[in-house]
């Protein structure tokens, strides 16, 4: 694993190892900036990884909606600068900080059962599609494009975790 250039801060429940999260969105970062003329470089990336309570809580007070989501993305604009994507679209670059990602463990958890997934390939797929968020993409086929793009060249890469994943841990 490449080491850690970025500043990602992690808050997360125990015993969820905030080491995988912090590969998964480093490998990320890396991936963009090497092939997607992002550049990261002092910005902060915040992720904090809760149960569902917490989500029910975060999604009425933030999104005005009942219930669970697997993941809310709360980007900073902090600077004027922007990057022109492919379709036109203002996209911020060079931010100090590019948001927080709010990930809930039980609901992807959840979802990773309802799917037939890998829970791990589920948490892959959301940090990619909370990323896409937090760098100015909204539902469509340029942010599906970079999701798959992330998702896809993540399964590729080696990386070092090797503390017992998430998903294995009693949950209730």
């Amino acid at each position: 694993m490449m080491k850690n250039k970025y500043d990602i801060r992690i808050d997360s429940l125990p015993p969820y190892p905030k080491k995988l999260w912090e590969e998964i969105l480093v490998l990320f970062l890396g991936l963009l900036e090497t092939h997607k003329n992002f550049s990261f470089k002092n910005c902060t990336l915040t992720l904090l990884v809760v149960k569902d309570n917490d989500m029910i809580s975060y999604n009425k007070e933030q999104m005005n909606a009942y219930g669970p989501t697997n993941i809310l993305s709360f980007p900073e604009n902090d600077s004027k600068t922007v990057f022109i994507g492919k379709a036109q679209s203002a996209i911020m670059k060079n931010r100090s900080s590019l948001g927080t990602l709010i990930l809930s463990i039980d609901t992807l958890l959840r979802e990773a059962y309802l799917y037939g997934q890998n829970p791990q390939t589920h948490a892959v797929r959301l940090l990619a599609h909370g990323l896409a968020h937090l760098l100015g993409y909204d539902h469509g086929k340029e942010m599906w494009e970079l999701t798959d793009f992330l998702e896809d060249n993540f399964s590729r890469q080696e990386y070092s975790h090797t503390i017992t994943p998430f998903w294995s841990f009693t949950h209730g």
